[in-house]
């Protein structure tokens, strides 16, 4: 009897073991996005250099530099899409994947763009969401594929036809499951499932390096690395001499809102020229950036 009893008490942890380990399996095998709720929403203005309005979009909250206008935008373009991003109030801090503030920091402005709680959001995941959800919302499903960091190919096509990603370490594979169509709610398991995967190296590994010349809303600074960092162009200006000036946008870790950041993060200005983009050694934010970071992922635009 009392072997039994030891037996017993040996069995109970085990399978207590195995069942969270199923459990476990089962979240990740069907991510469930959910926003954070913001716990501060006291604005705090922030003094500004004397171009940031009160609208409440990318465009109209902040101001072309002087002598400058926004380049011209087809209606469909990726450059039209982020100018109409809503913000949050003016003033307003970045926040964590908890919905706590970080404060203002460097930040220019807030998207309004919602955190998921699962922490994932980083400075990578930020640009592939916001590219994402601009190829989804045209219904460009083909074009929503990503290489995770092992390599492996992720995309939407084969995930809404119902198909899902499991993980272990570094190995991935496909299980089919009973969850398909083109809802929002798969689309956000699915990307969550790519930010949770990939990253700075399979964002790099995936673009090209192009020069500043050529540069547009939409192409982006990434350093590949634990940690490494990415920067997105997300507007443009031009003068009449054709100088151009780009305002950039990032996310960061922890997780947390992806923010338009100020030139150098002191003078409140957010617009960085073409000279300072083609130094060897960039300053943008808190990172450091050098020369061939600039790049592009040309399936974005194809």
């Amino acid at each position: 009897m009392n072997k039994a009893k030891r037996v017993l008490a040996l069995m109970i942890p085990l399978i207590l073991l195995i069942a969270c380990g199923f459990v476990l399996f089962i979240m990740r095998l069907f991510p469930v996005w959910r926003p954070a709720a913001l716990h501060e929403t006291t604005v705090k203005v922030k003094k500004r250099v004397g171009f940031f309005l009160s609208g409440s979009t990318q465009e109209r909250r902040i101001m072309p530099p002087f002598g400058y206008r926004r380049t011209d935008a087809d209606p469909d373009s990726f450059l039209a899409y982020m100018r109409g991003q809503e913000l949050l109030p003016d003033g307003n801090p970045v926040y964590d994947y908890h919905g706590n503030s970080l404060g203002i920091g460097n930040a220019a402005a807030v998207y309004a763009l919602p955190v998921g709680k699962d922490g994932t959001q980083q400075c990578a995941d930020s640009i592939i969401r916001v590219w994402s959800d601009y190829l989804y919302e045209r219904g460009e499903y083909d074009k929503l594929s990503y290489h995770l960091t092992n390599g492996m190919e992720c995309s939407f096509d084969k995930w809404k036809r119902g198909w899902h990603v499991a993980a272990f370490g570094d190995f991935s594979w496909w299980m089919p499951v009973p969850v398909w169509g083109t809802s929002e709610e798969n689309y956000r398991s699915w990307l969550m499932t790519v930010m949770r995967y990939a990253g700075t190296l399979s964002l790099e590994a995936e673009s090209e390096p192009i020069d500043i010349a050529d540069a547009q809303a939409g192409d982006f600074f990434c350093h590949g690395g634990s940690p490494g960092h990415a920067v997105l162009i997300v507007d443009e200006a031009v003068n009449a001499a054709g100088e151009r000036q780009f305002l950039l946008a990032q996310g960061f870790m922890p997780a947390q809102s992806f923010h338009i950041i100020e030139d150098h993060g002191t003078s409140g200005d957010p617009w960085y020229t073409e000279e300072e983009l083609s130094r060897e050694t960039i300053e943008l934010s808190s990172y450091t950036f050098h020369a061939g970071d600039l790049r592009r992922r040309a399936a974005w635009f194809e």
